[in-house]
């Protein structure tokens, strides 16, 4: 068992023993040889014989369930569902909603842990029955409770359900007055959910539905860059490109780490409307106030297709004296290549195989949350489950 974990049992023996001393009624003192000591002190010695798992059975079996230990029976049950022995913990928090002298908060307090346990052990409907009840009945733990279906029915996707409780966690308006808290995290989240819908709807062509419900992404997100890329690769499709454009340049000011993420869209349209120099005014301009591998890049190749390679190769040389990246590199090799002897042509094809492998080994995407990185955008952090964090790396290996 790692020594973390021992250290947190012990201090755990210590709590026991520090309530069995501190709550020891007056006749106890009079009788040392009750039947809890003995108990408690097997405890201490299954403890230090390395059994820390007998240790607990015994700490907790020593140590009367009441209003004043309760705490210390659910940090051992918080303890074990930490350690992955889930059914232990349930056994627990069970063996606590038995004991007839609690009531109240601390009662609701126990079916939260239990809900817990259900959660860690997959045990989901479970779960969701004791979250349910726990709303109704319990205003001190209804948002905890919220907050844990919320995350079951992420979990479930079932979008209606996240949607509905994601509502009872943001103020409504006559709650303003009432200081209710404002979470941000909860307003991002329903704007995820309601483009998960919009991803279903489209997948079946109901590109009328798609538009309603990413119109309601951005009514709780105005910020949420992937409603309003999802809404002009629509209307990209509904052969709409000049509606497609002005939708798509909105993700510029809502966050430019994404621009990235809607160059070829956006090529695409201005083509279909046969305004490519258009493009290229815009990306200059996107440039100018921020600078990005990918709009560089992308500068790169109309000036070639529209001009030449060599304006586009001394275009790519200026811009890289002023901010390198390996990228820009990769590029500026391609065009050297075909220019320099066999031996040199041999060298650079070297240098050209091992940036391009540094490149695809390199993450693009981080969380900006958790830390998570990885090739992929996921609109879910896989690690910490948080919505829209993730984004395109900045620097000299990213964008």
């Amino acid at each position: 068992m790692p020594e973390f974990s021992q250290v947190l049992l012990l201090v755990v023996a210590i709590a026991i023993g520090w309530s069995l001393g501190r709550w020891r009624r007056p006749d106890e003192e009079a009788h040392r040889d009750d039947s809890t000591a003995p108990s408690y002190y097997q405890g201490l010695n299954f403890l230090l014989h390395e059994q820390p798992d007998v240790a607990i059975d015994s700490f907790v079996n020593s140590l009367e369930v009441n209003r004043d230990t309760l705490e210390t029976h659910l940090a051992v049950g918080n303890l074990l569902r930490r350690k992955g022995e889930v059914d232990r913990a349930i056994r627990i928090h069970q063996n606590l909603l038995a004991r007839p002298n609690l009531g109240g908060d601390q009662l609701h307090q126990v079916h939260m842990e239990l809900a817990q346990d259900y959660i860690s052990a997959g045990l989901l409907d479970r779960a969701e029955r004791m979250l349910k009840d726990l709303v109704q009945q319990s205003p001190a733990w209804r948002r905890t409770a919220l907050r844990h279906l919320l995350s079951i029915y992420q979990d479930e996707k079932e979008w209606d359900k996240a949607i509905e409780v994601g509502k009872e966690l943001v103020p409504k308006k006559n709650w303003l007055r009432s200081g209710a808290p404002v979470d941000d995290d909860t307003y991002r989240c329903l704007a995820h959910f309601y483009c998960e819908k919009a991803e279903q709807a489209r997948a079946v062509n109901d590109l009328h539905t798609a538009r309603a419900d990413l119109k309601l992404a951005l009514q709780y997100d105005r910020q949420c860059v992937r409603a309003t890329m999802m809404l002009g690769h629509i209307e990209l499709d509904c052969g709409h490109p000049q509606a497609a454009i002005k939708t798509l340049k909105r993700v510029f000011t809502q966050n430019r780490l994404y621009i990235s993420e809607v160059l070829e869209p956006m090529h695409q349209a201005y083509r279909k409307r046969g305004e490519e120099l258009e493009f290229t005014d815009y990306l200059t301009a996107c440039y100018d106030e921020y600078p990005s591998s990918s709009v560089l890049l992308k500068l790169v190749e109309l000036i070639e297709k529209q001009q030449s390679s060599e304006l586009a190769e001394q275009f790519l040389a200026q811009q890289l004296k002023r901010r390198p990246t390996l990228r820009g590199l990769l590029q500026v090799i391609n065009y050297q290549a075909p220019k320099v002897t066999d031996s040199g042509r041999e060298n650079l094809t070297v240098l050209q195989a091992m940036l391009t492998e540094l490149l695809q080994e390199k993450a693009t995407y981080k969380c900006d949350h958790c830390g998570f990185s990885g090739h992929h955008l996921h609109w879910l952090c896989p690690t910490c489950k948080h919505w829209g964090r993730m984004a395109p790396i900045r620097g000299a290996e990213g964008d």
